[in-house]
Order: C-alpha cells, then structure tokens, then sequence
C-alpha cells in the first residue's frame, strides 16, 4: 500500500511519458508513410514548418486568454503575459494581463541572428533526416541518431573544451553505444536486401549516409541550442543578462555577453520554424515545387508521387507540435537527469514499435544490439550527472 501512494503523486508524469513515447512512435511511422506515398522530404519540412509556427501561435492565443493554460506549462513556454505569479488574480476582469507584450515578441535584429543559426539547422537537419526516413527503416534512422553522445564528445576533445573525463563506465557506455547501433542497422539492413533487388540495396546506403548527416547537425543544432533554449525562473525574459554562469558551452558560438537575452520556447519555435520555412522555400520552389504543380494540375499524373496524403500530412505537424509541447511541459515536472533519461527511453521506443509495425520478424541478434544501446545511453547519462555533480559540489 505504501508503494502504491508513492507512486500515485508520479502517476500524471508517467502517464505524460507514455503519451510522449506513443505520439512520437506513431509520428515516425506517419513520416515514413507520407514519404513512401510522396518522396518530396523538401515539402514535408515545408509544411511542417508553417503548420508548427501555426499551432504555436494559437497556443500563444489560448494561454494569453486563458491564465489556467498558461500556468499548465513551466515558466519560459510562453511570453510573460501576466505579471508576477503571485500577484491577487481579479475575478471580476479576470487576469491581469502584462499590457506592453503583444501575443508574440515583436521581431528584432537581435531575435533574427539568434535564430538564423537555429532556423539553418532545422531546414538541413529536415532535409536529410527526411531523406533518410524516405530510404532507410525508422529504427535505422533512430538507432544512428543515438550516436551523438559519441560525436560530442569526439568534437569537444578535438576542440580542446572541457567534457566529460574518460573513465571506465563512459569507455562502456561509448562502446555499447556504438556496438548497438551497428548491430541494428547492419541487421535493418539484412532486412531490407532480403526484400529489395541490389539496386535498391545500394540506393539504401544513400540513406544510412543522410542519416548520418542528420544526426551531425543534429548534434550541432544541440549544442548551440543549448543556452538559447535555457530559461531559469528567477531571471527576466528578454533582460536577464549573464555574467557569472558556471555553466560551460560545448563550442564557443556565443560568449556571455550575447547569450545574455532570453527568450520563451513558444516565441523561439515560431521564428525558428519561420526562417526555417524561408531558407528552404528557395531550394523548394527549385526542386519539388514542379513536381507538386504537375500532380495537382496534371490530372495525379506523377512518376514521382503516388498521392498527397493530406490528412497524413495534418496528423504529422499536429504529432510534431504536441511531442515539443509535452517536452516542455515534462522539463518543468521533473529534473533534468530525469527528463535526460525519459528522452532516451523515447528513442528506444520509436526503434521498438518500427520494429512490430514493419511486419519483419525480429532476431534475438536485433533484441540484444538495441539493449546494447538503452544500456550505453543510459551510462552516458549517468556519468553526465555525476560530472555536474562534481562541479556543483567541487571537492
């Protein structure tokens, strides 16, 4: 009985986890269904980005008319609306809206170069991650996203940053890491040939190298988002200014002095989504804009498309939105090494349900390389901690 009410105040966060874990598996084979039917990742990510910033919008819209909504989600979600939290709530007008914040933060040359880089990295990363979910099984494009705690710590040693010491369990959790992901892609890839001629074999290897290139600006959108996307309660949206932040970069994009401004996530994705929408519409217009054109006023004649899943297409952003929209509201329920380990848990469950979704029977082989990388994850993430803790509490 003691164990049950432990574990009952908990019950919303793994219920929130469950959810997460859910739309994110059923998002991934929803991308590749789209990609399948319509092989343009150019008009995916387009359509991503605009319905996004969408979304984000009238969640902006329904949180500054609605303080419940905006108390649902962890401070920095959301433009500051309303005044200090404690502040007598009047029931007569009903709250009190901070008058000097529109619905978004108004765009600046300094907002605009804080997300270029951002925006740059979303519609590359789009791009050949789109590719790759178009070529490759899901699990292999997941199981490879998993090596990047490998690659950030191979670009921080040669970049001469301080990182995380090299002892015996992060060794483990490298190997482990590394072992798993070329067990499962190398029997995704046995799979794949058993049911494909050879030519399509070596088209796959186009995708294993997008999706490598994914996972690289993956990393890179990572670490230079890391501060971006930081938001600490005690401080002030927009004036916070760091000065004496022990907290250390990974790679010198920004020193303290411009970092200095803060910004909420919700103002964050839909600039980001927005430059991203434009520094790819170019590319897009170029290459599968004709392509589209032709299918729809061609009489759905293509030898590209089959067809344009449009509801596919609506199901997807909105799976999109709400797993980023669950994240931040996780991220103020739980700590950080908390969230770190959940976020991973994901990933091994996007690999697992591709698996039973893609009607190939699943090897012991496939079973052990996949423990293999839940097991380095979770050693990485262990040895993470324990380095901060270090720092906090310096002996």
């Amino acid at each position: 009985m003691s164990i049950i009410q432990r574990v009952r105040p908990h019950i919303h966060i793994v219920i929130l986890c469950l959810c997460w874990y859910t739309i994110s598996s059923i998002g991934s084979r929803v991308t590749k269904k789209i990609l399948t039917e319509c092989p343009l990742p150019l008009f995916l990510g387009e359509f991503q980005f605009i319905y996004t910033a969408f979304l984000a919008l009238g969640s902006c819209a329904l949180a500054r008319k609605y303080r419940g909504v905006y108390n649902t989600f962890p401070a920095g979600t959301f433009p500051n609306y309303y005044r200090h939290s404690n502040e007598k709530f009047n029931h007569s007008t009903g709250p009190e809206l901070d008058k000097q914040d529109a619905l978004i933060i108004s765009p600046s040359k300094h907002i605009i170069n804080t997300v270029l880089p951002l925006g740059l990295f979303q519609f590359v990363g789009k791009y050949f991650g789109h590719t790759a979910t178009s070529l490759v099984p899901v699990s292999t494009v997941a199981s490879i996203k998993t090596l990047s705690p490998v690659f950030i710590l191979i670009f921080q040693k040669c970049l001469r940053i301080s990182t995380l010491p090299l002892s015996l369990n992060l060794w483990l959790s490298l190997f482990s890491i590394v072992a798993g992901v070329w067990i499962i892609v190398n029997e995704d890839g046995k799979n794949r040939k058993s049911k494909l001629n050879s030519k399509d074999g070596s088209y796959s290897s186009s995708g294993i190298l997008c999706a490598i290139i994914s996972m690289f600006i993956f990393v890179a959108q990572n670490i230079h988002g890391k501060k971006i996307f930081t938001f600490k309660s005690d401080s002030k949206l927009i004036s916070e200014r760091v000065h004496n932040s022990k907290e250390s970069t990974p790679l010198p994009f920004y020193n303290n002095e411009k970092v200095g401004i803060k910004y909420d996530k919700l103002t964050l994705m839909i600039y980001i989504s927005s430059v991203g929408f434009c520094l790819s519409l170019g590319w897009f217009s170029f290459l599968e804009f004709p392509i589209v054109w032709n299918y729809v006023f061609g009489n759905g004649q293509s030898d590209v498309i089959n067809s344009i899943p449009w509801k596919l297409f609506l199901v997807n952003g909105t799976f999109h939105f709400i797993q980023a929209m669950i994240a931040f509201h996780l991220l103020g329920e739980v700590s950080t090494l908390t969230y770190s380990i959940a976020n991973l848990m994901k990933r091994i469950a996007i690999i697992s349900v591709s698996w039973i979704f893609s009607g190939v029977s699943v090897s012991f082989i496939q079973v052990f390389g996949l423990l293999l990388n839940a097991l380095g994850l979770f050693l990485y993430e262990q040895c993470n901690n324990k380095n901060k803790l270090k720092k906090l509490r310096p002996e």
